[in-house]
């Protein structure tokens, strides 16, 4: 007999979500990950939002850029085979992209990805990204005016991620009026980059610019501080590596970057107070909060499967609608539609932090709206 028959009539079976988490870092980032789902999923029981318990199947791989794509598509199949009704991840770019389409060919189970690449996207693959590649550029660049910058020099990391965040970057910042003095590769290792800082600073540029996934920020300061050049310094949603732990912390050490947490969203905070009490700790930085946004969606797609299918979910979350999200500034809220894969609604998805040069805290620095208004474009 099969499992649904031995369990009987007086039971139901959980409903299985997957997390294929492609970029582990062993840290609280992890942890908070898999906490927020699982209190998101608990709440939706209690509230009767879902009529049964949900189990999260995990799989952590190492995918590129430091391990492989093969192992995340692996993955993804193990959970699709183990009955998931959607699945969270990839979140990085470089595996999101082609398991784009390879959920496409299976057709069989929705995702929800981090990446910021718009080829992640497809009729089975949604985004709460956690930043942007075409929209990062846009935001920075009306970042660095607000601060009264008009020339930039950029660092980009030499990788897909990094090549895509430079053409998008060079196109916004023109169009914004900042001038682009001078772009510079730099390797995703913490290899010596004094050569580079050394070639960035002799362009004169009033900033410095990082675009790429993040691994280039390791030594990117101790290579400023070789060349004697302390410039003011922006990086996209690299930024949000900070938060890893305290050795990635310190290598972000005065820059300014894209992030999605902000202390002033009443939803997010709120969402923190019940944390703090389930879990008595109170992380405040984006993750958590970008998690509750997609177990949210899952909450939701499954509610409003009808058959409790993918297919089903997939058609849940195209019905998605104005929910106030727990990510981003007040007012930004979560939506999807048929031919709408990107769920923020609101320009402040992202706003700008920063870690402060001694490395004891990050701060808000500002919004992109309360400067992209002023760009002549």
């Amino acid at each position: 007999m099969g499992e649904d028959a031995v369990r009987g009539f007086g039971s139901a079976a959980p409903l299985k979500v997957g997390l294929l988490n492609d970029y582990p870092t062993q840290s609280n980032v992890d942890s908070d990950t898999l906490d927020t789902l699982r209190m998101v999923f608990d709440e939706a029981v209690e509230a009767a939002v879902l009529d049964r318990p949900v189990e999260v199947v995990e799989r952590h791989v190492v995918g590129l850029p430091n391990g492989t794509y093969q192992a995340v598509e692996n993955a993804y199949d193990e959970l699709v085979a183990e009955g998931c009704l959607v699945i969270f991840g990839p979140y990085v770019s470089d595996n999101a992209v082609p398991l784009a389409a390879h959920a496409d060919r299976v057709a069989k189970v929705p995702s929800i990805v981090l990446s910021g690449s718009e080829g992640a996207l497809g009729e089975w693959c949604f985004a709460l990204n956690n930043g942007s590649m075409p929209e990062e550029g846009r935001m920075l660049a009306a970042i660095i005016r607000g601060d009264g910058h008009r020339s930039v020099a950029i660092a980009y990391e030499a990788s897909l991620i990094g090549k895509e965040y430079l053409a998008y970057a060079q196109a916004a910042y023109s169009a914004a009026g900042l001038a682009v003095v001078a772009t510079v590769p730099i390797p995703q290792v913490e290899a010596d980059k004094a050569r580079a800082a050394a070639l960035l600073r002799d362009t004169e540029a009033d900033a410095l610019v990082h675009v790429g996934f993040g691994h280039g920020l390791w030594g990117f300061n101790t290579g400023l501080a070789e060349v004697n050049w302390d410039p003011p310094r922006y990086t996209t949603t690299a930024f949000e590596m900070a938060h890893i732990n305290d050795d990635w912390f310190g290598h972000l050490a005065g820059w300014i970057g894209l992030d999605g947490y902000d202390e002033s969203n009443e939803v997010g905070q709120a969402f923190l107070d019940r944390f703090a009490v389930r879990y008595g700790r109170r992380p405040n930085y984006y993750m958590p909060g970008l998690c509750r946004d997609v177990a949210t969606v899952m909450v939701l797609g499954l509610a409003g499967a009808r058959p409790l299918t993918g297919a089903g979910v997939k058609e849940a979350i195209e019905n998605i609608k104005l929910v106030p999200s727990a990510s981003g500034a007040p007012g930004t809220c979560l939506r999807f539609g048929r031919y709408i894969r990107q769920g923020w609604m609101g320009v402040d998805y992202l706003v700008a932090r920063k870690v402060l040069p001694d490395a004891s805290a990050h701060v808000f620095h500002a919004a992109p709206s309360m400067h992209i208004a002023k760009l002549d474009l």
